[in-house]
Protein backbone atom coordinates (compact mmCIF):
# COMPACT_ATOMS: atom_id res chain seq x y z
CA UNK A 1 0.00 0.00 0.00
CA UNK A 2 1.00 3.65 -0.39
CA UNK A 3 1.75 5.68 2.71
CA UNK A 4 2.86 9.27 3.23
CA UNK A 5 5.65 8.78 5.76
CA UNK A 6 7.20 11.54 7.83
CA UNK A 7 10.84 10.43 7.69
CA UNK A 8 12.51 13.40 9.38
CA UNK A 9 12.26 17.10 10.10
CA UNK A 10 10.07 18.52 7.28
CA UNK A 11 10.69 15.40 5.21
CA UNK A 12 7.99 13.26 3.61
CA UNK A 13 8.26 10.18 1.42
CA UNK A 14 5.61 8.17 -0.40
CA UNK A 15 6.53 4.59 0.51
CA UNK A 16 5.16 1.18 -0.37
CA UNK A 17 4.37 -0.72 2.83
CA UNK A 18 2.61 -3.94 3.78
CA UNK A 19 -1.12 -3.79 4.41
CA UNK A 20 -1.66 -3.94 8.21
CA UNK A 21 -2.85 -7.12 9.89
CA UNK A 22 -5.91 -6.88 12.13
CA UNK A 23 -6.65 -8.32 15.57
CA UNK A 24 -9.97 -9.96 16.38
CA UNK A 25 -11.54 -6.72 17.68
CA UNK A 26 -10.25 -4.57 14.82
CA UNK A 27 -11.24 -3.73 11.27
CA UNK A 28 -9.13 -3.05 8.20
CA UNK A 29 -10.18 0.26 6.72
CA UNK A 30 -9.57 1.41 3.18
CA UNK A 31 -9.02 5.12 3.78
CA UNK A 32 -11.00 7.45 1.52
CA UNK A 33 -10.27 10.85 3.07
CA UNK A 34 -7.80 12.03 5.71
CA UNK A 35 -7.54 15.61 6.98
CA UNK A 36 -4.52 17.66 7.96
CA UNK A 37 -4.70 18.98 11.53
CA UNK A 38 -2.68 21.71 13.20
CA UNK A 39 -1.05 19.07 15.39
CA UNK A 40 0.16 17.32 12.23
CA UNK A 41 1.72 20.59 11.12
CA UNK A 42 3.44 20.92 14.49
CA UNK A 43 4.94 17.43 14.30
CA UNK A 44 6.19 18.19 10.79
CA UNK A 45 7.71 21.60 11.56
CA UNK A 46 9.35 20.79 14.91
CA UNK A 47 12.22 18.35 15.35
CA UNK A 48 10.79 15.49 17.40
CA UNK A 49 12.90 12.44 16.63
CA UNK A 50 9.72 10.34 16.27
CA UNK A 51 10.49 9.03 12.82
CA UNK A 52 9.43 7.33 10.71
CA UNK A 53 5.73 7.82 11.32
CA UNK A 54 2.46 7.94 9.41
CA UNK A 55 0.32 10.85 10.55
CA UNK A 56 -3.40 11.41 10.11
CA UNK A 57 -6.04 11.21 12.85
CA UNK A 58 -8.99 12.80 11.01
CA UNK A 59 -10.21 10.14 8.62
CA UNK A 60 -13.02 8.08 7.18
CA UNK A 61 -13.22 5.20 4.75
CA UNK A 62 -14.77 1.87 3.82
CA UNK A 63 -14.27 -1.30 5.84
CA UNK A 64 -12.33 -3.89 3.87
CA UNK A 65 -12.24 -6.67 6.45
CA UNK A 66 -13.47 -7.28 10.02
CA UNK A 67 -11.84 -9.23 12.82
CA UNK A 68 -13.34 -12.46 14.13
CA UNK A 69 -14.87 -10.86 17.23
CA UNK A 70 -16.52 -7.96 15.40
CA UNK A 71 -20.30 -8.40 15.10
CA UNK A 72 -21.68 -4.87 14.63
CA UNK A 73 -19.80 -3.95 11.44
CA UNK A 74 -19.21 -5.60 8.10
CA UNK A 75 -17.12 -5.21 5.00
CA UNK A 76 -18.46 -2.39 2.82
CA UNK A 77 -19.60 -0.15 5.69
CA UNK A 78 -18.55 3.50 5.38
CA UNK A 79 -17.31 4.78 8.73
CA UNK A 80 -15.76 7.75 10.46
CA UNK A 81 -13.19 6.92 13.13
CA UNK A 82 -12.77 8.45 16.58
CA UNK A 83 -8.96 8.35 16.88
CA UNK A 84 -8.79 8.50 20.69
CA UNK A 85 -7.87 5.18 22.29
CA UNK A 86 -8.35 5.14 26.08
CA UNK A 87 -7.80 2.48 28.74
CA UNK A 88 -11.54 1.93 29.51
CA UNK A 89 -10.59 1.14 33.13
CA UNK A 90 -9.82 4.43 34.91
CA UNK A 91 -12.38 6.65 36.64
CA UNK A 92 -12.35 9.13 33.75
CA UNK A 93 -13.18 6.40 31.23
CA UNK A 94 -15.85 4.89 33.46
CA UNK A 95 -17.55 8.28 33.90
CA UNK A 96 -17.73 8.99 30.15
CA UNK A 97 -14.64 11.15 29.82
CA UNK A 98 -12.04 9.03 27.98
CA UNK A 99 -10.57 12.25 26.57
CA UNK A 100 -9.17 12.80 30.09
CA UNK A 101 -7.70 9.32 30.43
CA UNK A 102 -4.07 9.59 31.50
CA UNK A 103 -3.28 6.55 29.37
CA UNK A 104 -5.02 7.85 26.25
CA UNK A 105 -3.33 7.42 22.92
CA UNK A 106 -4.15 8.83 19.49
CA UNK A 107 -4.18 7.12 16.13
CA UNK A 108 -1.83 9.10 13.92
CA UNK A 109 0.32 10.09 16.89
CA UNK A 110 0.93 7.15 19.19
CA UNK A 111 -0.16 4.68 16.52
CA UNK A 112 0.41 4.81 12.78
CA UNK A 113 -2.17 7.03 11.12
CA UNK A 114 -4.39 7.37 8.09
CA UNK A 115 -2.16 9.04 5.49
CA UNK A 116 -2.12 5.66 3.79
CA UNK A 117 -4.29 3.40 1.64
CA UNK A 118 -5.17 1.13 4.59
CA UNK A 119 -5.21 1.32 8.37
CA UNK A 120 -6.22 -1.09 11.14
CA UNK A 121 -8.43 0.44 13.85
CA UNK A 122 -10.51 -0.78 16.81
CA UNK A 123 -14.04 -1.63 15.72
CA UNK A 124 -15.31 0.30 18.75
CA UNK A 125 -13.85 3.51 17.24
CA UNK A 126 -15.91 3.24 14.06
CA UNK A 127 -19.16 5.13 13.42
CA UNK A 128 -21.27 4.47 10.34
CA UNK A 129 -21.74 7.54 8.13
CA UNK A 130 -23.57 8.22 4.90
CA UNK A 131 -20.49 9.49 3.11
CA UNK A 132 -16.74 9.40 3.81
CA UNK A 133 -16.29 13.10 2.96
CA UNK A 134 -18.83 13.91 5.67
CA UNK A 135 -17.11 11.50 8.03
CA UNK A 136 -13.65 13.04 7.72
CA UNK A 137 -14.98 16.29 9.22
CA UNK A 138 -16.38 14.66 12.36
CA UNK A 139 -13.17 14.79 14.41
CA UNK A 140 -12.38 18.51 13.97
CA UNK A 141 -16.06 19.43 14.34
CA UNK A 142 -16.17 17.50 17.62
CA UNK A 143 -13.35 19.76 18.86
CA UNK A 144 -15.45 22.84 18.08
CA UNK A 145 -18.53 21.32 19.70
CA UNK A 146 -16.50 20.58 22.82
CA UNK A 147 -15.08 24.10 23.06
CA UNK A 148 -18.48 25.75 22.69
CA UNK A 149 -19.99 23.38 25.23
CA UNK A 150 -17.30 24.07 27.82
CA UNK A 151 -17.89 27.80 27.31
CA UNK A 152 -21.55 27.26 28.30
CA UNK A 153 -22.73 29.53 25.53
CA UNK A 154 -26.29 30.69 26.09
CA UNK A 155 -29.00 32.32 23.99
CA UNK A 156 -28.13 35.96 23.36
CA UNK A 157 -24.41 35.67 24.12
CA UNK A 158 -21.80 37.67 22.25
CA UNK A 159 -18.89 35.42 21.30
CA UNK A 160 -15.44 36.32 19.98
CA UNK A 161 -13.43 33.62 18.22
CA UNK A 162 -9.72 33.98 17.51
CA UNK A 163 -8.71 32.00 14.43
CA UNK A 164 -10.80 31.41 11.30
CA UNK A 165 -9.22 28.10 10.40
CA UNK A 166 -11.43 25.04 10.40
CA UNK A 167 -11.51 24.73 14.22
CA UNK A 168 -12.49 28.38 14.56
CA UNK A 169 -15.20 27.96 11.92
CA UNK A 170 -16.52 24.85 13.64
CA UNK A 171 -16.51 26.75 16.96
CA UNK A 172 -18.57 29.41 15.17
CA UNK A 173 -21.14 26.91 13.98
CA UNK A 174 -21.38 25.28 17.41
CA UNK A 175 -21.80 28.69 19.06
CA UNK A 176 -24.60 29.56 16.65
CA UNK A 177 -26.38 26.29 17.36
CA UNK A 178 -26.17 27.01 21.10
CA UNK A 179 -27.84 30.40 20.68
CA UNK A 180 -25.08 33.00 20.32
CA UNK A 181 -26.57 36.04 18.59
CA UNK A 182 -23.43 38.05 17.91
CA UNK A 183 -20.26 36.31 16.71
CA UNK A 184 -16.97 38.03 15.86
CA UNK A 185 -14.25 36.09 14.01
CA UNK A 186 -10.68 37.39 14.24
CA UNK A 187 -7.82 36.34 11.94
CA UNK A 188 -4.85 37.73 10.03
CA UNK A 189 -5.98 35.94 6.84
CA UNK A 190 -8.70 37.98 5.14
CA UNK A 191 -9.65 35.15 2.77
CA UNK A 192 -10.57 32.92 5.69
CA UNK A 193 -12.70 35.67 7.17
CA UNK A 194 -14.74 35.78 3.96
CA UNK A 195 -15.64 32.15 4.66
CA UNK A 196 -16.56 33.09 8.22
CA UNK A 197 -19.04 35.67 6.92
CA UNK A 198 -20.65 33.15 4.58
CA UNK A 199 -21.04 30.86 7.60
CA UNK A 200 -23.05 33.54 9.37
CA UNK A 201 -20.52 35.38 11.53
CA UNK A 202 -22.05 38.75 12.33
CA UNK A 203 -18.65 40.49 12.25
CA UNK A 204 -15.10 39.76 11.15
CA UNK A 205 -11.89 41.54 12.06
CA UNK A 206 -8.53 41.42 10.28
CA UNK A 207 -5.88 41.55 12.97
CA UNK A 208 -2.87 43.33 11.48
CA UNK A 209 -1.68 45.61 14.25
CA UNK A 210 -3.52 48.51 15.81
CA UNK A 211 -5.54 48.38 19.00
CA UNK A 212 -7.11 44.95 18.58
CA UNK A 213 -8.98 44.94 21.89
CA UNK A 214 -10.47 48.41 21.37
CA UNK A 215 -11.51 47.61 17.79
CA UNK A 216 -13.21 44.35 18.72
CA UNK A 217 -15.00 45.99 21.64
CA UNK A 218 -16.33 48.62 19.25
CA UNK A 219 -17.53 45.92 16.86
CA UNK A 220 -19.28 44.10 19.69
CA UNK A 221 -20.93 47.25 21.02
CA UNK A 222 -21.87 45.42 24.20
CA UNK A 223 -20.32 43.10 26.82
CA UNK A 224 -18.59 39.98 25.48
CA UNK A 225 -19.61 36.89 27.42
CA UNK A 226 -17.38 34.30 25.73
CA UNK A 227 -14.04 34.16 23.93
CA UNK A 228 -12.90 30.98 22.17
CA UNK A 229 -9.21 31.00 21.29
CA UNK A 230 -8.48 28.65 18.39
CA UNK A 231 -5.03 30.20 17.83
CA UNK A 232 -3.34 29.60 21.15
CA UNK A 233 -0.72 32.34 21.03
CA UNK A 234 0.21 34.34 24.11
CA UNK A 235 -1.13 37.50 22.51
CA UNK A 236 -4.54 36.01 21.66
CA UNK A 237 -4.88 34.55 25.15
CA UNK A 238 -4.11 37.95 26.65
CA UNK A 239 -6.58 39.65 24.29
CA UNK A 240 -9.23 37.18 25.44
CA UNK A 241 -8.69 38.14 29.08
CA UNK A 242 -8.96 41.82 28.25
CA UNK A 243 -12.04 41.40 26.06
CA UNK A 244 -14.29 39.15 28.10
CA UNK A 245 -16.71 40.73 30.55
CA UNK A 246 -16.57 40.33 34.34
CA UNK A 247 -17.56 36.75 35.10
CA UNK A 248 -17.06 35.81 31.44
CA UNK A 249 -15.85 32.50 30.04
CA UNK A 250 -12.75 31.76 27.98
CA UNK A 251 -11.88 28.45 26.35
CA UNK A 252 -8.38 27.75 25.06
CA UNK A 253 -8.35 25.26 22.21
CA UNK A 254 -5.44 26.49 20.08
CA UNK A 255 -1.95 25.10 20.82
CA UNK A 256 0.33 27.54 19.00
CA UNK A 257 2.39 28.55 22.04
CA UNK A 258 3.15 26.71 25.26
CA UNK A 259 4.73 29.19 27.69
CA UNK A 260 3.47 32.77 27.83
CA UNK A 261 2.73 35.61 30.26
CA UNK A 262 -0.78 36.83 31.11
CA UNK A 263 -2.23 39.49 33.39
CA UNK A 264 -3.09 37.21 36.29
CA UNK A 265 -4.49 40.00 38.44
CA UNK A 266 -7.00 40.85 35.72
CA UNK A 267 -8.20 37.23 35.73
CA UNK A 268 -8.74 37.44 39.48
CA UNK A 269 -10.41 40.83 39.56
CA UNK A 270 -12.77 40.02 36.70
CA UNK A 271 -13.51 36.52 38.03
CA UNK A 272 -12.89 35.08 34.59
CA UNK A 273 -13.39 31.37 34.01
CA UNK A 274 -10.62 29.93 31.80
CA UNK A 275 -10.96 26.37 30.55
CA UNK A 276 -8.61 24.36 28.39
CA UNK A 277 -9.70 21.65 25.97
CA UNK A 278 -7.57 19.10 24.15
CA UNK A 279 -10.16 17.11 22.23
CA UNK A 280 -13.73 15.87 22.89
CA UNK A 281 -15.90 13.34 24.67
CA UNK A 282 -17.75 10.51 22.90
CA UNK A 283 -20.94 12.59 23.21
CA UNK A 284 -19.25 15.50 21.44
CA UNK A 285 -18.17 13.18 18.61
CA UNK A 286 -21.72 11.84 18.27
CA UNK A 287 -23.11 15.38 18.24
CA UNK A 288 -20.67 16.33 15.49
CA UNK A 289 -21.80 13.37 13.40
CA UNK A 290 -25.45 14.39 13.88
CA UNK A 291 -24.72 17.95 12.74
CA UNK A 292 -22.99 16.65 9.63
CA UNK A 293 -25.62 14.03 8.79
CA UNK A 294 -28.35 16.66 9.16
CA UNK A 295 -26.43 18.75 6.59
CA UNK A 296 -26.14 21.73 8.92
CA UNK A 297 -22.57 21.83 7.61
CA UNK A 298 -22.08 20.72 4.00
CA UNK A 299 -18.64 20.09 2.48
CA UNK A 300 -18.05 22.73 -0.20
CA UNK A 301 -15.10 23.61 -2.42
CA UNK A 302 -15.29 27.21 -1.16
CA UNK A 303 -13.67 26.16 2.10
CA UNK A 304 -12.59 22.55 1.63
CA UNK A 305 -9.68 21.64 -0.64
CA UNK A 306 -9.30 17.99 -1.66
CA UNK A 307 -5.78 16.98 -2.71
CA UNK A 308 -3.99 13.77 -3.71
CA UNK A 309 -1.68 12.13 -1.17
CA UNK A 310 1.27 12.81 -3.47
CA UNK A 311 0.93 16.55 -2.71
CA UNK A 312 1.63 15.85 0.96
CA UNK A 313 4.59 18.16 1.52
CA UNK A 314 3.16 20.99 -0.59
CA UNK A 315 -0.08 20.95 1.43
CA UNK A 316 1.82 21.17 4.71
CA UNK A 317 4.02 24.02 3.53
CA UNK A 318 0.99 25.92 2.23
CA UNK A 319 -0.68 25.79 5.63
CA UNK A 320 2.44 26.56 7.64
CA UNK A 321 3.04 29.69 5.56
CA UNK A 322 -0.21 31.17 6.89
CA UNK A 323 -1.26 31.99 3.34
CA UNK A 324 -3.47 28.96 2.73
CA UNK A 325 -6.63 29.99 0.91
CA UNK A 326 -8.64 27.08 2.31
CA UNK A 327 -9.47 26.62 5.99
CA UNK A 328 -9.35 22.84 5.48
CA UNK A 329 -7.26 20.53 3.32
CA UNK A 330 -7.98 16.80 3.12
CA UNK A 331 -6.25 14.09 1.17
CA UNK A 332 -8.34 11.92 -1.11
CA UNK A 333 -6.78 8.50 -0.81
Amino acid sequence: MRALVLTGYKQFEIQQLDIPEIAEHEVLLRVKYAGICGSDLGAYSRESGRYPRIQGHEFAGVIEKVGGAVTNLRAGDTVAVNPLVACDECIQCKTGNPQRCTQRKVIGGDYQGAFADFISVPASACHRVSDALVGVLAEPLACGVRAAGLAKIDIGDTVVIFGAGIIGLFCLKAAQLMGATKTILVDTNETRLVTAKTWGATHSYVSRGGDVVRDIQQLAGEPIQVVLDAVGAGVTRQHAIELVEYGGRIVWIGRHQDEFTIAGDMVLRKEIQITGTFCYSPKDFDKALTILEQKIIVPEEKWLSIRPLEEGKACFEEQISGLAQYPKIVYQI
